[in-house]
């Protein structure tokens, strides 16, 4: 009980210094939309300073984290005697002591959280190292999931701490054994320690295509001008959705990363489309032609320029496309690459190759026809395509199923635009 009422008095005294020195910065994947930590856990983390444990504690504020802290720290009796009286569990790094699984076990089975740090020490370089087996070992004799999370280190500075928290993985569907090998138990480390650093890049990638900069005044200042836009519309443009086959409204609800691909009639449809998808910020690709006559107003609308050159590919584009995809953005394209008030134009490679290069799902948004002031609007919603479930992994990586997936994207468009008929 003492322990208990201290765990609560040190949270609450320490929690607005704390987050006021460090300000932390949350990043999850949009698949677990503010997935809160529950107990019986393992989390793990790249370890880059002692401070990583206050990061760490305060992601799990109304939970007990018992947290794996070295006999380093037990040297300094004041330090030893807060950790001691915070629950963590003891490990003794230079015997062969085992007993601190045995602690850890009976927390996971009590529905706590256990906190360590698979490298077992400092990281001075920065870079992750190889990860000990007591985590692999710990989550196959428990079943508890292994909940992997980056820390982006910014102590003592101007600059925020950043942190990912990722999808929980369980080592049981990985390895069915207790006891498995020790060439197995490498194996697995290896994959934990690679999800890690995975997640180290996409923190990267969210952080420069701000696909989660939510505190953005630009980014604000933008989803209020669409959220008023919207009423607008209401009037100006009322609009029904139709879905067609199997799709339903949850093709219209995008989580994680999305690409938009729709026929183009006028200057009107790519703000009518950003108000159809209000619940999710995007990017537009927008031909160089719109972005010489105001520059500065398209690149404040976070748009991006694709530029018609000789060989009809413009590398700087495709390369913003697919990491603005990568950081589980929304992006919208028009295939065929110009205005077209008659048929459907030639579908052009660049949607399929950006679905491709970063395993994006293909979203189908259809208009029935040019948008006028004061009509009713029709808009048909077709049913998601998904790359990674129509292809194997060996034809995903080849080039000739980028003309297979534009073929694809055709024809349902294709379908699509005979019901506008």
């Amino acid at each position: 009980m003492l322990k208990f009422l201290f765990r609560v008095f040190a949270k609450i005294t320490a929690a607005i210094p704390t987050l006021l020195y460090f300000r932390y910065k949350k990043y999850y994947f949009k698949k677990h939309p503010r997935t809160r930590l529950k107990g019986g856990s393992i989390l793990i983390s790249n370890h880059v300073s002692i401070m990583d444990y206050f990061t760490m504690l305060y992601l799990t504020f109304f939970k007990h984290m018992r947290c794996l802290v070295s006999e380093d720290l037990y040297r300094h009796k004041f330090v030893g005697w807060m950790s001691k009286m915070m629950g963590n569990i003891l490990v003794h790094r230079e015997i062969s002591d085992m007993s601190f699984m045995a602690e850890a076990e009976k927390s996971l089975k009590k529905k706590k959280i256990i906190n360590l740090f698979p490298e077992g020490h400092l990281s001075h370089d920065g870079k992750v190292h190889q990860f000990k087996p007591s985590v692999v070992y710990l989550a196959l004799r428990t079943g508890a999931p292994i909940i992997p999370s980056y820390i982006d280190a910014h102590y003592n500075s101007i600059h925020r701490t950043n942190i990912i928290i990722g999808e929980p993985i369980y080592l049981r569907d990985y390895c069915d054994k207790i006891n498995p090998s020790v060439d197995e138990v490498k194996e697995l480390c290896e994959m934990l320690r690679n999800k890690v650093i995975e997640l180290g890049r996409k923190l990267t990638l969210y952080r420069k295509m701000q696909t989660y900069d939510v505190f953005s005044f630009k980014h604000k200042f933008l989803d209020v001008a669409k959220a008023t836009c919207k009423l607008f519309q209401w009037i100006v443009w009322p609009t029904s959705y139709r879905y067609v086959g199997n799709a339903s409204r949850k093709d219209r609800k995008i989580r994680g990363r999305g690409l938009i691909v729709s026929k183009h009639y006028s200057f009107y449809d790519p703000p009518i489309l950003m108000m159809s998808y209000m619940s999710r910020r995007m990017r537009i690709v927008v031909a160089e032609e719109l972005c010489k006559n105001n520059p500065k107003l398209f690149k404040w609308l976070w748009t991006i320029e694709y530029r018609r050159v000789s060989n009809s590919m413009d590398p700087k584009c495709f390369l913003e496309c697919i990491n603005h995809l990568k950081a589980d953005g929304v992006l919208a394209i028009y295939p065929e690459g110009h205005l077209t008030k008659d048929g459907l134009g030639e579908i052009h490679d660049g949607a399929a190759y950006f679905a491709l290069m970063s395993n994006s799902p293909i979203y189908f948004y259809l208009m029935a026809k040019p948008w006028k002031p004061f009509h009713h609007n029709t808009v048909y919603i077709g049913e998601t395509l998904y790359p990674d479930r129509i292809f194997t992994k060996e034809e995903l990586g080849e080039k000739e199923t980028i003309h297979k997936l534009t073929k694809l994207i055709k024809e349902r468009m294709e379908e699509l635009y005979k019901l506008t008929k």
